[in-house]
C-alpha cells in the first residue's frame, strides 16, 4: 500500500522527529510505501495563505476572547521556541530526518491532489490541540472511498469549550478510525463523541523494539553519568539534581535550552551538549545511569532501554502532564513522577521484567489497531 502520513516533524524537536521515524520504519518493514507531509507547508505561497488563515481563523471559529488570547499565546510561544533552537541542532535534525524518510508536500495533497494513496494517517503528536488544530488534521480533503486514520492524536489540553467541541464533532464523525495517545484525551472526546470507539494507543516510538532503535543509536564516549533533558524551565531543580549526582558519584550531562528559553542554568551540568542529533539523544539516554526530565519522549526511551528515570511536571502545567501520566499509568510506574525534595533513596528500582510483559501487550493492541485500520474496507463509501 501507498500511505500518506500527515504529522509534525522537521521542527527541531526530538520527539516529533523520532515518532515520525518510528511510524515510517514500522510501516516500511510491513511492505508499505510511506510519504510524510508536514502539517505546516514549506511552500512560501502556501505559508503566506496560512498566515492569512490564522488572522481570520478566530472569526471563523467564533471563539471567546479568553480562547482567542490562549490561542495567540500558544502560537507565539511555539514560534518563539522554534526561532530559538540552536542553528547547529536544527541542521543536525533536519539532515538526519531527510536521510531517513520520504517527504511529500502538503500543498499537493490540499490543492492539487496529484498524489494517489491507499490510506491516509494523521498523527501522532498534538495534531488535535484545539488551540491550533487545522482542518487538514481531520483529513477533510481525503475522498470518502479512502481509509482515514487518526493515530495517537494528542489534544494537549485539560478540557474543551462548547464551541471547540462543536467544531470537532462533525469532523470526527467522518473518520473511520480514531485513536488518541492520552487517557485524558479519550475522556474529553468520549464526552461528546458518542458513536466512535476511540482507542488509546502507544506513541509510535513505542511500536519499535530497543533493537530497532539500536540501528540509529550513537553511543557517547562518556560513561557513568546522570542525563538531564528539560523542555520547560528547571532552575528550581538544579540543586536537587546536583545533590543527587554528588551522592551517587556521577557527573551530569545536560542538553540545555531545549525550550528555547534562556534560563539561569547556563552552567548546569558537567558537560553540555547543544547539538546532539536524534541518534545521539537516544544514546545519551541508553547509556545513562539515571535520567531526570520533563519530556514525554525522554521517558519513553528510558522505559525502552530499562533505565532508572524520574519525571517532573513541566512548568507546573497540568496541561502538559497528561501524556506522561498515561505512559506511567500504562506501564505501572506511578512513582516515577516526582517533585523536588522527594528522597529518591526511598523510591524502589523499576521491575522491568514485569514491565516487559505490559509493554508487549500494549504494543500488540496498538499494532493491531494500526494494521486493521489501514487495511479495512468495510466502512468505506464505494
Amino acid at each position: 500500500m501507498k500511505i500518506a502520513i500527515i504529522t509534525f516533524f522537521d521542527n527541531g524537536n526530538y520527539g516529533s522527529e523520532l515518532q515520525t521515524l518510528a511510524m515510517n520504519d514500522y510501516l516500511n518493514a510491513k511492505g508499505h510505501v510511506t510519504v510524510f507531509c508536514k502539517v505546516k507547508s514549506s511552500n512560501k505561497i502556501i505559508r503566506a495563505i496560512e498566515l492569512l488563515y490564522d488572522k481570520v481563523l478566530l472569526k471563523w471559529y467564533k471563539i471567546t476572547d479568553k480562547e482567542k488570547r490562549q490561542y495567540l499565546t500558544d502560537r507565539a510561544k511555539n514560534l518563539s521556541s522554534q526561532r530559538n533552537i540552536p542553528p547547529k541542532l536544527r541542521q543536525y535534525i533536519h539532515s538526519f530526518v531527510n536521510s531517513h524518510i520520504s517527504f511529500g508536500c502538503i500543498s499537493r495533497l490540499l490543492l492539487f491532489r496529484k498524489e494517489r494513496f491507499d490510506a491516509y494517517i494523521c498523527g501522532s503528536d498534538q495534531i488535535w490541540n484545539p488551540n491550533w488544530a487545522r482542518r487538514r488534521c481531520f483529513l477533510e480533503f481525503v475522498p470518502d472511498e479512502i481509509n482515514k486514520v487518526i493515530y495517537a492524536a494528542s489534544l494537549g489540553c485539560e478540557s474543551m469549550s462548547k464551541e471547540q467541541k462543536a467544531q470537532f464533532e462533525p469532523r470526527i464523525e467522518r473518520l473511520q478510525y480514531v485513536s488518541v495517545r492520552e487517557q485524558s484525551g479519550k475522556a474529553i472526546l468520549d464526552s461528546f463523541i458518542k458513536d466512535k470507539d476511540i482507542k488509546v494507543v502507544l506513541d509510535p516510538t513505542l511500536l519499535l523494539l530497543p533493537e530497532d532503535w539500536n540501528n540509529i543509536v550513537v553511543d557517547p564516549k562518556e560513561k557513568g553519568y546522570v542525563f538531564t533533558y528539560f523542555l520547560g524551565k528547571y532552575d528550581d531543580k538544579i540543586e536537587y539534581i546536583n545533590e543527587f549526582a554528588k551522592r551517587k558519584g556521577l557527573k551530569i550531562i545536560n542538553i540545555p535550552f531545549a525550550s528555547g528559553e534562556k534560563n539561569d542554568d547556563v552552567c548546569f551540568g558537567d558537560l553540555q551538549i547543544k547539538d546532539a542529533d536524534p541518534g545521539e539523544f537516544i544514546g545519551l539516554i541508553k547509556n545513562a545511569e539515571y535520567i531526570f526530565t520533563d519530556s514525554f519522549h525522554a521517558c519513553v526511551f528510558s522505559v525502552l532501554f530499562k533505565k532508572e528515570f524520574y519525571a517532573f511536571q513541566r512548568d507546573n502545567s497540568k496541561r502538559m502532564q497528561g501524556r506522561i501520566n498515561t505512559l506511567l499509568h500504562n506501564f505501572n510506574l506511578p512513582d516515577r513522577f516526582i517533585e523536588v525534595g522527594i528522597d529518591l533513596d526511598m523510591v524502589s528500582s523499576i521491575d522491568y521484567q514485569n514491565n516487559d510483559m505490559i509493554q508487549e501487550s500494549l504494543r500488540k493492541d496498538s499494532l493491531a489497531f494500526l494494521l486493521e485500520s489501514i487495511n479495512d474496507e468495510s466502512n468505506l463509501v464505494k
